[in-house]
């Protein structure tokens, strides 16, 4: 169990520093953009096995242990990074398949609603997140 659970720490650090704040890197294309989006989704899936151990480790020992919260609030810290992450890589291939780049925020809004996209943020959230996007794919 405990090998487990330093395996999952090791991967969160990884994962986190991977995941560089969450920053969207410029895709060459469309197509690389769906496959980051596809690694995205991998990666976010990819946590309900690694966080496995922590959960039976919580129901064997508690939650009050010291060293289960910081494991805990870690997990939580980067799984909500991912998600992040995930939304704005989707935002990104949505904004980018529509021809929306230039847009402005609400024909945006509408393009990603149309799509399909279970991107769920809030309006200053959106707003950076295409200000970002913006600013990666307007060269």
């Amino acid at each position: 169990m405990a090998e487990e659970l330093a395996r999952l720490d090791r991967w969160l650090n990884k994962t986190e520093e991977k995941l560089d704040g969450g920053k969207i890197q410029r895709p060459g294309s469309i197509v690389d953009a769906c496959q980051a989006l596809s690694k995205a989704r991998d990666l976010r899936a990819e946590f309900d096995t690694r966080e496995k151990p922590l959960e039976t480790a919580k129901e064997l020992v508690g939650e009050g242990d010291a060293e289960l919260k910081a494991l805990t609030q870690k997990c939580e810290r980067v799984k909500k990074l991912t998600d992040f992450y995930l939304q704005k890589v989707e935002a990104l291939c949505v904004i980018w398949a529509s021809g929306q780049v230039n847009a402005d925020i609400t024909a945006i809004e509408k393009a990603i609603q149309a799509s399909g996209s279970k991107v769920k943020m809030t309006g200053d959230d959106l707003k950076a997140c295409v200000t970002e996007i913006q600013a990666v794919l307007v060269v």
